[in-house]
């Protein structure tokens, strides 16, 4: 109902306008015709010309009229439309039924349920990068260099092929190869010993033997 007054109140307004337009048009034809009337030569043209001011000025008279009277209807409509009030939505209230043999007021031991938001890790602190320290092997055996591993934190030393680990060497390490190669969980696993002077363990396919 409100959106159909609302509607009759922009025709209204529209009427107004036009009839402003049409009356304004009829008073300036009226005014052109009083100007003809006078500036005629002759009695016949002289009565021409007043019959068209007095049909113009009627009609602009009454065009007037009814743009004040829409206009007026506009303006009542407008100020007798109920403002809107916005609807509140109350939250629905909660009600809590305790449990057997609680009592109320008590406070519950149930666990809170937890959010289901992905946990977003802390960045890892920054972490100084080790230099590779170089190991001057002994005369007469081979030496290799660690690389590759620096997405992983560095080649793992271990105590034995895929046991325990000792320490990790960063990428760019000389470390002497003793001779000795194990195969364990299908990795070729190679006995060197570190620029600490610690043997053990490391998988070969990180290392790049010297010639």
């Amino acid at each position: 109902m409100q959106e159909f007054l609302n509607v009759l109140l922009r025709i209204a307004g529209l009427i107004a306008l036009v009839c402003a337009v049409a009356a304004a048009y009829f008073m300036t034809s009226a005014y052109r015709a009083r100007r003809e009337g006078r500036s005629a030569l002759f009695d016949a043209e002289r009565q021409v010309s007043n019959d068209r001011v007095t049909r113009n000025s009627v009609a602009g008279l009454a065009m007037v009229a009814l743009t004040f009277l829409f206009f007026g209807l506009a303006l009542i409509g407008a100020g007798s439309t109920p403002a809107t009030e916005p609807t509140q939505t109350r939250a629905p209230t909660r009600t809590v039924t305790p449990r057997a043999g609680t009592a109320p007021g008590t406070p519950s031991t149930q666990p809170q349920p937890t959010s289901s938001l992905p946990t977003v890790p802390p960045p890892p602190p920054a972490t100084n990068t080790p230099r590779p320290v170089v190991n001057t092997p002994a005369a007469g055996r081979k030496s290799a260099v660690v690389t590759g591993t620096a997405d992983v934190g560095g080649l793992k030393l271990r105590k034995a092929p895929n046991g325990d680990v000792i320490d990790s060497l960063p990428d760019g390490t000389v470390v002497e190869l003793a001779g000795e190669v194990k195969t364990e969980v299908g990795i070729e696993w190679q006995k060197v010993r570190d620029p600490k002077g610690r043997e053990g363990w490391v998988a070969g396919q990180y290392l790049i033997i010297n010639p």
